[in-house]
């Protein structure tokens, strides 16, 4: 999805928001059940983490832009949270449909903000981030790292890369 932007600064990280969403899905394909909760190795998260991780931590985004979001997943999909059993999670229906609501929502977010907006401080401060700008592209940088994670799992599955 991408959407038109009234800033020079957040449009290239608009774009990589929106590259991400169209990895995201296809990072999804073809996965079964099973496959989407098949961790590569005993120290890895499944697939399915992954991705409701990425869709909690954009929520997470929404609330820090005064947009308040939530998944209602709880503490489910956070940093360090201890892997429980597949059947104690969303379904992969209902990630997605929150995955395609908070993404509109952010990417109608982003299009809407302007430059003074976006060259204020950060509502929470995060290593390196002066400004709300900042603060987004270290959000889009986490977006990304994450995406990686998902070919790397998907190619751990058998499946094709996601790029390249």
């Amino acid at each position: 999805m991408t959407t038109a932007v009234g800033s020079a600064v957040i449009s290239p990280i608009a774009k990589i928001f929106a590259i991400n969403d169209d990895l995201v899905v296809r990072a999804l394909d073809g996965l079964t059940h099973p496959q989407l909760w098949t961790a590569p190795t005993d120290r890895n998260n499944p697939m399915m983490w992954v991705v409701g991780h990425f869709v909690q931590t954009r929520a997470q985004l929404l609330g820090l832009l005064g947009e308040p979001a939530d998944t209602g997943w709880h503490q489910r999909f956070v940093r360090g949270a201890t892997l429980a059993d597949a059947t104690l999670y969303p379904s992969r229906e209902e990630v997605e449909r929150v995955m395609n609501d908070i993404s509109g929502r952010l990417h109608r977010k982003l299009a809407s903000m302007n430059d003074d907006q976006l060259s204020g401080p950060p509502a929470v401060p995060l290593p390196g981030a002066k400004t709300v700008a900042d603060q987004v592209a270290l959000f889009a940088f986490h977006d990304s790292y994450h995406v990686g994670q998902m070919g790397y799992i998907r190619k751990a599955l058998g499946f094709p890369p996601l790029a390249g």
